[in-house]
């Protein structure tokens, strides 16, 4: 009985490390911020026609936000790792932008990301906007 008493515990512990590493890896723009923007974002800002010259499409979306500043607020780089607030990216998605309207858009006018999208690209720029 102690043998299996054991085994319990240490599939328990193995568990439990599997869960804080995970959650201790910050977020990866390739793994888990793009797919996202492919889904919502890349019909209006994908390939040679892209709204606003940012093209979020595979492969692309990485180096065209890290390395822009906004169009419609200049002085704001489009994503500052570490700071949301100081992201325009960040300001357009979460709605909270004083130029411009909401993202990603519809036909229909703006609708936000779900709050679990959301709080992925948040985090993905608090903990250093990785690749």
């Amino acid at each position: 009985m102690m043998r299996k008493e054991t085994i319990v515990i240490a599939l328990a512990v193995a568990s439990v490390a599997a869960l804080v590493v995970r959650a201790s890896t910050p977020p990866s723009y390739a793994k888990e911020v793009e797919p996202i923007f492919l889904k919502h974002c890349s019909d209006c800002h994908g390939g040679d026609n892209s709204k606003k010259g940012l093209d979020l499409s595979k492969d692309k979306g990485y180096a065209n936000l890290l390395q822009h500043k906004s169009q419609e607020e200049p002085l704001m780089q489009l994503v500052k790792a570490g700071d949301p607030a100081a992201s325009y990216l960040w300001l357009k998605v979460s709605h909270t932008a004083t130029e411009g309207r909401g993202m990603p858009r519809t036909i229909f006018g703006a609708k936000k990301l779900p709050q679990a999208q959301l709080d992925t690209v948040r985090d993905w720029i608090i903990q250093g906007a990785n690749p």
